[in-house]
């Protein structure tokens, strides 16, 4: 194990697009867990749309502060624990941050199962998988025969949201921007596509 936790900071809030500026590299001390936690060796992080919401403000989650490291969700192999249920080797699932080592309270980990490429794990079981699961069958309750409209049918949450809604039996119109990602939409096997 190395012996520094390399980390990615927000130094600054962007004002429009982001910029590598907007960033920087640092190197901290590997955490030590404490009760009730698990020290993480990040192996993929999950890059999404919330990241930048969350950098501007609260959310659903407190705002990020400059100079803090970046939050985010990473597939996380345990390097050891303080908690049970969780021993070196398993991978989960959580909010680790963009950074090489996190301590993290065990839980807000879920296990995921091994799996090649592991980086399927950041799409079905990571954020994107989450929003679409429950927005919509907890929130759109989507009853079969209905017409389910996804816009960004071809994005990492609306994709996944329209192969759902096919499963529920309904009808799925997908919205996408040009005709390759219609195409996309089509062969995930929503009944059409709107350019």
């Amino acid at each position: 194990m190395t012996k520094t936790n390399r980390q990615i900071l927000l130094v600054e809030k962007p004002t429009g697009k982001l910029l590598p500026q907007n960033f920087k590299m640092a190197e901290a001390a590997i955490p030590e867990p404490k009760d009730g936690e698990v020290l993480v060796r990040v192996r993929y992080i999950s890059l999404d749309a919330a990241n930048r919401a969350w950098m501007h403000g609260a959310t659903y989650r407190s705002a990020i502060e400059a100079n803090s490291v970046m939050a985010g969700g990473a597939v996380a192999e345990v390097v050891t624990s303080n908690a049970p249920g969780f021993a070196p080797g398993d991978l989960v699932f959580g909010d680790t941050g963009w950074q090489e080592y996190a301590a993290v309270k065990a839980k807000t980990l879920v296990k995921v199962p091994h799996m090649e490429p592991m980086t399927h794990l950041l799409s079905v079981y990571g954020i994107a998988g989450l929003t679409a699961y429950f927005g919509l069958l907890e929130v759109g309750k989507p009853k079969a025969g209905q017409t389910v409209v996804v816009s960004a049918a071809a994005g990492s949450v609306g994709s996944i949201v329209g192969q759902i809604a096919k499963i529920k039996g309904c009808r799925v119109v997908g919205i996408a921007g040009g005709a390759e990602k219609c195409a996309y939409v089509r062969e995930l096997g929503f009944d059409a596509a709107i350019d």
